[in-house]
């Protein structure tokens, strides 16, 4: 998960950098400080083999911060470029969504107006060769290392396409490729709008409101942050004043080393601030998405459907280092406006406890039981318009619960999707017959009102469930043949059109929290 307050600190003193605090450093601190540099002096001058002292430094480093809490970490050179590409809302490189289908390459969709639309690249394509290089059973993590390059540079390709006898070469010249927080975002029906966001980065106010403008008339609006690890504080606070009142609340900071600071909605009117607001959120929504929800919950503003939120209330400054890495140290609490705590308690220094809690929310009946997990009474707080109580302890409890449906779940359907079976018979499905579906489908609603999974397409499941070391079981296929066909159906419908005609699919037919999201719109 991103959790990420992106303060860049200038520090040219280990302790946040700046004189304030350098001051505050005792005798003592400074003599612990003296003894790390002579225990780093004795090794590099006295160990019997060599040592690698960036590595070991950097152990040392991440051990130190490892120790505070679950959210202070080192980030090495590498991965602080490739992370701050991420929060800026592009990269360079040739602008397709990939998938690793059988250790091959699989383009998903070209990114509109991209280098890789622009030379003809299509859904379907594998990529096998990359400048000269084959590039078959790789990794999904891997790929972006040579697929992304400096703009302007050029991505050799050779591609294997469906039906196509012939492998095709494509020259493709890297550039700029923008990235975006937005999912998905419709018209569920003429009164209600949907928009889900999967991070808050540079560009996610500027997609929400433009989504926004393009519903103009709606009534109601689900916003969904289910499994959106948040992102920039910056940004949460400017999606909040598109449904605050103008100069509100929306969270306050304060730590030990950090007086109280609270961030309030811009002085300009909201963009939707009278019409009924519903947040979806689950156990992943975090950090940016547990302000937002926390403020709409706290102002009386929106109704918070789903399950408990992570619990991540934890404040990070990033901080410079001098050879291009940087650290990210917890420096502060994050409040909701009624002064609830985000964050859920932890026991310094056990990462690995503080997310099994986390898991324990399954096996303990919290996501499955049925009804909402008992408030905690020591943690009761009042809303600020209405008065309602509201609980902190760790996480935004929702307005209304919704468990986790396992009803229809099997062992046999997850094992389809872990070995990646339902992805590949969406893939092969529309190699052979990808012209069929466009004449048959020729718009998304033809194909969400008359695409089935037919008994041939299932046995043609089945056989392939097989062929990758999944055994039949007629029980369990019984069981999940809905989340199964709707699975399959969004899958295709995401590679005839986008990312939103899939959520269109899974919303509509294998969501139980959006089903109580819109019965709360239409109340």
């Amino acid at each position: 998960m991103k959790y990420i307050l992106k303060t860049i600190i200038i520090a040219a003193a280990f302790a946040l950098g700046s004189a304030a605090h350098a001051q505050k450093i005792s005798s003592q601190q400074a003599a612990q400080f003296q003894k790390i540099n002579q225990v780093m002096y004795l090794i590099a001058n006295g160990y019997v083999d060599s040592v690698d002292m960036v590595k070991l430094v950097e152990g040392a480093i991440s051990q130190m911060l490892g120790s505070l809490d679950p959210h202070s970490v080192y980030i090495g050179p590498e991965e602080l470029k490739e992370q701050e590409q991420e929060i800026e809302g592009n990269f360079e490189g040739i602008g397709i969504e990939f998938n690793v289908l059988r250790d091959t390459i699989v383009v998903v969709n070209t990114v509109p107006g991209g280098p890789s639309e622009q030379v003809g690249l299509m859904s379907g394509d594998r990529i096998v060769y990359v400048n000269g290089e084959l590039k078959t059973k790789v990794r999904l993590n891997d790929v972006p290392k040579f697929l992304r390059g400096p703009k302007g540079t050029r991505a050799e390709l050779r591609i294997v396409r469906p039906g196509v006898a012939d492998t095709l070469d494509f020259s493709i010249v890297r550039d700029k490729i923008p990235m975006y927080s937005l999912d998905a975002a419709y018209r569920v029906d003429r009164n209600t709008g949907y928009v889900k966001l999967n991070r808050f980065m540079a560009t996610t106010n500027d997609e929400l409101r433009k989504a926004l403008d393009g519903m103009q008339g709606i009534s109601s609006l689900i916003l969904d942050l289910r499994g959106n690890g948040g992102g920039l504080l910056e940004q949460s606070i400017r999606v909040a004043g598109n449904f605050l009142k103008p100069n509100s609340l929306v969270v306050y900071t304060e730590g030990l080393n950090m007086s109280r600071q609270e961030a309030h909605t811009a002085p300009s009117e909201p963009l939707f601030g009278s019409g009924k607001l519903i947040v979806l959120v689950d156990e992943s929504s975090a950090s940016a998405s547990e302000i937002v929800a926390g403020a709409m919950q706290d102002w009386d503003r929106g109704t918070v459907v789903g399950r408990r939120t992570f619990g991540k209330g934890l404040v990070q400054q990033q901080i410079p280092l001098s050879d291009g890495s940087a650290i990210r140290l917890t420096v502060a609490h994050y409040y909701t406006p009624s002064g609830r705590s985000i964050q859920r308690p932890y026991e310094r220094g056990n990462f690995q406890g503080y997310y099994n809690d986390w898991a324990k929310r399954y096996s303990s009946g919290e996501l499955t039981g049925g009804k909402a997990p008992a408030a905690d009474s020591s943690h009761v707080y009042k809303t600020l318009v209405e008065g309602r109580n509201v609980y902190g302890g760790g996480g935004i409890t929702p307005d209304v619960y919704v468990p986790l449906d396992t009803t229809a779940y099997s062992d046999y359907w997850s094992a389809l999707v872990r070995r990646g079976v339902l992805l590949e018979f969406a893939v092969t499905e529309l190699d052979s017959r990808r012209q069929e579906y466009r004449e048959k489908y020729p718009d998304f609603d033809t194909f969400a009102r008359d695409f089935v999974l037919t008994p041939e397409m299932t046995e043609r499941l089945i056989a392939l469930g097989r062929a990758r070391g999944v055994e039949y079981d007629e029980k369990g296929m019984e069981r999940s043949r809905r989340p199964i066909g709707a699975q399959i159906k969004a899958l295709i419908a995401q590679r005839l059109w986008n990312t939103t005609a899939y959520y269109r699919v899974i919303n509509a037919e294998n969501d139980p929290d959006f089903a109580a999201a819109v019965a709360e719109a239409g109340k």
